[in-house]
């Protein structure tokens, strides 16, 4: 039988299918508690540990590809996906590893994906809710591009505004959450305040 510390709670997706989970508590402190406010992931426990995501700063775009590269080389191009903010950004990250030589295989919305296929798994992070990956990338998380300033600045409304970025981390947190074993994080210039939060 399990017991908990009191006031510790369980987080069910560290425990599905038997693995380790990345432990997401280091950078993600806070969450939509799905009852108009906000849950820390602070004293969660779990069935299962994993590490928590590296998170990688470089200076320029260029250098957190090189990063990238060399993160991918440790392991197993097929089991691993990277994704993005953006179709764009997601574009932009894929034509920079082909050029570094490192072989990509785009997850397609209307496919299931194939893991007998060769390449590092490449979506937005719209495109892997519901999916998992041994290892994830998290790219892109620059001040500009995670929350999305066009999600964020749709209205002009305040609360609007706050909803749009707590949307926006609660995107984040599915896409680190899609990795089993580990996860990597990485911008370039400017990093996002949602890595900052805690």
């Amino acid at each position: 039988m399990l017991a908990f510390a009191p006031g510790s709670h369980f987080n069910h997706r560290y425990a599905v299918g038997g693995v380790a989970r990345v432990d997401t508590s280091a950078i993600i402190p806070e969450v939509d508690d799905l009852d108009d406010g906000a849950d820390t992931t602070k004293g969660y426990k779990s069935l299962m540990h994993g590490n928590p995501p590296d998170v990688q700063l470089f200076e320029t775009f260029e250098g957190e590809v090189a990063g990238i590269v060399e993160w991918v080389g440790r392991g197993e191009p097929s089991r691993t996906c990277l994704v993005a903010r953006t179709n764009k950004l997601r574009d932009q990250y894929e034509a920079a590893l082909n050029q570094a030589g490192v072989e990509t295989y785009r997850v397609q919305r209307s496919k299931p994906d194939d893991p007998s296929r060769p390449g590092l798994r490449v979506a937005t992070m719209h495109r892997v809710k519901g999916l998992e990956f041994e290892r994830m990338i998290i790219a892109g998380v620059n001040d500009d591009l995670m929350p999305w300033w066009r999600a964020v600045e749709r209205s002009e409304d305040a609360s609007v505004k706050r909803e749009a970025e707590e949307m926006e981390r609660a995107l984040f947190y599915v896409a680190v959450t899609r990795a089993k074993l580990e996860a990597l994080v990485t911008a370039h210039g400017k990093p996002s305040r949602v890595l900052k939060a805690g």
